[in-house]
Parts: C-alpha cells; structure tokens; sequence
C-alpha cells in the first residue's frame, strides 16, 4: 500500500491511492484537504504556541492526478492572531486554497457556558470497516446506511499522506473532514452533490488514530446544499465541520459504472 503523494523537488506526485469518487483524473477532496493541512503544518514550523482554530479549504478546479506544487503565505504574524494562506498549483494554474486562522494557545476561563450533551456515538471499535477498494490508504466504519436516518462515521488514516511525513492530528482532522459531504448530503436516491469548500473549526485537535462524524443536518435549496457535522475522537466532541455543495451527475454514473467493474462501492 502507497503513500497518496511522493515529494519529487519541488512537486509532489499522486499516486493511484488518491484518485477520488468523481473521475480517474481528480485527487479526491479528503486528499486535498490533507494536502493542505500538511503545507501549513510544514511552513508552520516549530511553533507550537499555536494552533490552527479554523481551516477553509476552497475546491474551486478539478485537481488533477499530475505532479502539484503546494505554496504558503503569512498573511497576519500577530502576537495572539495569525493567518496562513496555502495554494495548491498545477503548472501555472491555482486549483485550490486554504485559509488557516491560527490562535495563540493559553489558559482556559472557569466559566461552563451552555453546550449541547454527549449524544451517543457508537465507539469505532463497536462498528465493523465499511467495504474498502484496493490500495485505499483510509478505513471508514459506520453504523447502517448513507442516506438513511442521522449519519455517523469513524475515519481514520492507513498510511501516510505524503511519504516520509508523519500523519498528524490536524491532517487526520482535515481528511476526515471532508466525508461530511456524503455523510450529511446523501438522501434516498444516494449522493448527488459534490462539495466546493470544506470549512473545520478545532476546539483542540483529535487524540489518537480515529476521527468521527456525526451529522447535524443537510439544508438546501435551488440547487445550492450546506452540509454539517460534529466532529468527535475518543475523549468526545472537538470541534465541527461544515461544507457548501452542488449537484452533480457524475457520482450517480460512477456508482453504476464501478459496479459494473466490481470495484466496490463509493466513499464520496
């Protein structure tokens, strides 16, 4: 099983592991998430005073199964506010950006205000592995079916994301993230949207390998769908993750047409 990118100078290389639901030509965008997450973490440095609060990842081009390039820019170095800008490039073309608003980390108020309970997420251990395709670098487990009633879902990461680069808590936050399209967006008919953005926002970040999802809702109307979950680890709730979607055919016909090649079902 392979790494999803090869750092080759100054680009890094998509390997098959990493083609998404959409088409054969498209990083899929729990990867893209990740991928970001990693350059901000890399051009971060050894600051550890801070820690990223909110990260938008915007997937406004097809990213293509080419070599990439992964840039990053300060846009505030503020003594308790500071915000990272990273692009991933094909060739000369932008095809995705991701702000992330980094706070200064220190000692937390008394006071309790109101937060909803505890719901009762099942524990990933409790759950069997959904159906996986070969060379799939990611392990998903839920209880029942997409589609049907309140979606819940456990994540977690197999092998790196980028070769030699350790799989840390905000890449696992990030790519896991990105699963509250078709947990919260699917209905009876299944998934047909396909999400633009990805927005996650960290209280802390997950401890250990899992990450989960648990749906608050879908909304949609004329053609636009906003997307919510929770996210949970082991220890509860820490933080939430929202996404903006469109309709697209596409998923309904590479549904069939895997099925057609018995490559299993799709996890986007």
């Amino acid at each position: 099983m392979e790494s999803g990118f090869v750092v080759e100078g100054d680009v890094l290389v998509p390997s098959s592991s990493v083609v998404g639901p959409w088409s054969d030509e498209m990083v899929g965008g729990r990867f893209v998430s990740g991928l970001l997450a990693w350059a901000v973490e890399r051009d971060l440095g050894s600051e550890q005073r801070f820690r990223v609060a909110r990260m938008t990842v915007d997937m406004f081009r097809p990213i293509p199964m080419r070599p990439l390039r992964v840039t990053t820019r300060t846009i505030r170095d503020g003594r308790r506010v500071r915000m990272l800008e990273a692009s991933v490039w094909h060739g000369d073309v932008e095809v995705s950006k991701a702000s992330a608003l980094m706070l200064f980390q220190s000692s937390h108020p008394r006071s309790s205000p109101w937060a909803p309970e505890d719901g009762d997420m099942p524990t990933p251990e409790s759950l069997p592995s959904g159906p996986n395709m070969p060379g799939q670098i990611w392990e998903y487990r839920m209880p029942g079916q997409m589609g049907q009633g309140r979606g819940r879902v456990w994540i977690r990461e197999l092998q790196p994301l980028v070769a030699g680069s350790q799989v840390t808590p905000l890449i696992r936050a990030m790519a896991a993230s990105d699963f509250v399209n078709p947990l919260v967006n699917s209905g009876e008919t299944g998934l047909e949207f396909i999400n633009a953005d990805v927005t996650v926002y960290l209280s802390r970040y997950p401890l250990g390998d899992w990450v989960g999802l648990e749906a608050l809702g879908h909304l949609g109307a004329g053609g636009i769908a906003m997307a919510a979950a929770w996210l949970w680890d082991s220890e509860g709730r820490f933080g939430q993750c929202l996404a903006a979607a469109t309709p697209d055919p596409r998923i309904g016909e590479r549904t069939v047409a895997r099925a057609g090649r018995e490559r299993g079902p799709i996890e986007r």
